[in-house]
């Protein structure tokens, strides 16, 4: 995945002030400024404003081609994700074997009550895995993600951490190293079991699955299979409608990812899909499992798919500023030869957006750093460029020097000496001396007065 607008310059200025009476005192101050990163911004979509009707109660979709945020719905709000807990549980097993296929074909485990008996006498999902049965971790994994095993998680849990609070653990470490700041695993299935209910947001899973998919491609493997036939011979079925070309939802570019349901979460669902080159994720949470009338339905299928063909049919790749354009330029003092540097952006400014909106609107807001002083060098920041929709920013970048500018330094001290004469401080200091001069003058008088008389009268009474 292409990593857009991340760059980093440093621009130092000397200004110099000479202050002399019977000595010259030079004083340096230094000011330093940084670049920062393009800032992406999301485009502010509305699904109603495109008359689309999502039903889930939180929604984040992104384009992966240019980490854009298409739509951000309650993305930072915690809901349970029923099952989507199981992207970690595979996550965890990837990180293991990491791009060791062969061995994660071959390397054959089992579990017994430790993994089954908290599952007993409920609703959870299963591939009729039996106790102390051995099935290889693709096996396993393809069992957790296509039909929703919740006694694979548990027979994982217990192989990888040692035990399924051990796994648990592994399962929070992980999500706090990825930055998924609004998530808290107590098992690896996803169940409300015990009152200890899973937490997380649209928008932390969504950094699980782009972790998952730019570092195993088996990843994408198993969570794309419609169906699979375990090595025991259970066929095993995709929870997802997406994949299934029988459902009036199935939608033929998406690869996965998984489904997720109990009645207090709702239908959760995590999905990609990669068609024209655009590859977009969708995560969504707490859709209805019924419609008015009491019948099951695939609410959350149904908001991916209109999400799809949406972005299919209305967005693009824009270009709005491109790297090398001459945007404006900045005054500068004390430059040798010129008075003067050009400013570019420092990385070209694109992002997927409407094909239905005229560029000509997208307004540009520049600001130019003032009292810039020689020497400058290229790529140095000096300004900002901001873009604005409809009074929405929606990115910005830094304005950089297109060339070097070195100092005059003879054109710099005459400045200085010209600025230290005309300056409050030297005026204060002439008055001073001027003061002191008639003061002198005064006292001097006095005092040669005073010595006069003093002198005249020794005369007179000698």
């Amino acid at each position: 995945m292409n990593n857009f607008f991340k760059n980093k310059n440093a621009l130092n200025r000397r200004a110099f002030n000479k202050i002399s009476l019977v000595t010259t005192i030079t004083v340096i101050i230094s000011l330093i400024s940084s670049i920062f990163s393009i800032s992406a911004g999301a485009y502010n979509f509305t699904p109603e404003a495109e008359g689309i009707r999502l039903t889930s109660e939180a929604v984040y979709m992104e384009n992966l081609d240019a980490e854009d945020v298409i739509l951000d719905k309650n993305a930072d709000v915690q809901y349970a994700p029923a099952s989507l807990t199981k992207i970690m549980t595979c996550v965890l097993v990837l990180d293991e074997f990491k791009d060791d296929v062969e061995s994660l074909k071959k390397t054959k485990v089992s579990a017994g009550n430790e993994a089954f008996k908290e599952l007993e006498n409920t609703f959870a999902s299963t591939a009729g895995i039996e106790k102390n049965e051995k099935l290889s971790y693709y096996d396993l994994l393809c069992a957790l993600m296509i039909p929703s095993a919740c006694e694979a998680a548990n027979i994982i849990a217990v192989n990888i951490g040692g035990s399924i609070d051990g796994f648990v653990e592994m399962m929070n470490a992980k999500a706090g190293s990825l930055g998924m700041k609004n998530t808290v695993y107590y098992n690896a299935h996803g169940l409300d079991l015990n009152g200890n209910v899973n937490m997380t947001t649209c928008r932390d899973q969504a950094i699980l699955c782009k972790y998952a998919i730019n570092n195993y491609p088996i990843f994408t493997e198993i969570t794309s299979k419609y169906s699979y036939t375990l090595s025991n011979g259970t066929t095993v079925v995709n929870t997802n409608s997406l994949l299934d070309e029988t459902s009036d939802f199935y939608y033929g570019y998406v690869n996965g990812i998984k489904t997720g349901f109990y009645d207090e979460a709702g239908r959760c669902l995590a999905s990609v899909a990669t068609k024209n080159g655009y590859t977009y994720l969708i995560v969504s949470m707490k859709a209805p499992a019924q419609d008015k009338n009491g019948n099951d339905v695939m609410y959350n299928c149904e908001d991916h798919k209109k999400l799809y063909m949406w972005a299919y049919e209305n967005l693009g790749y824009n270009v709005f500023v491109e790297e090398n354009e001459e945007i404006t330029e900045a005054n500068v003092l004390y430059g040798k030869g010129a008075d003067f540097v050009t400013l570019k952006p420092a990385n070209e400014v694109s992002k997927i957006w409407l094909n239905s909106i005229d560029m000509s609107k997208v307004e540009r807001k520049i600001t130019v750093d003032k009292n810039i002083v020689a020497p400058v060098y290229k790529n140095d920041t000096l300004g900002n460029l901001e873009l604005i929709y409809e009074g929405e920013t929606i990115g910005s970048v830094k304005l950089v020097a297109t060339s070097d500018l070195p100092r005059a330094s003879v054109k710099a001290e005459a400045a200085v000496a010209s600025r230290f004469f005309s300056s409050k401080q030297f005026k204060i200091a002439l008055v001073i001396i001027i003061l002191a001069v008639v003061i002198y003058i005064i006292v001097f008088k006095a005092i040669t007065n005073k010595n006069k008389r003093k002198e005249q009268e020794y005369i007179d009474n000698k």
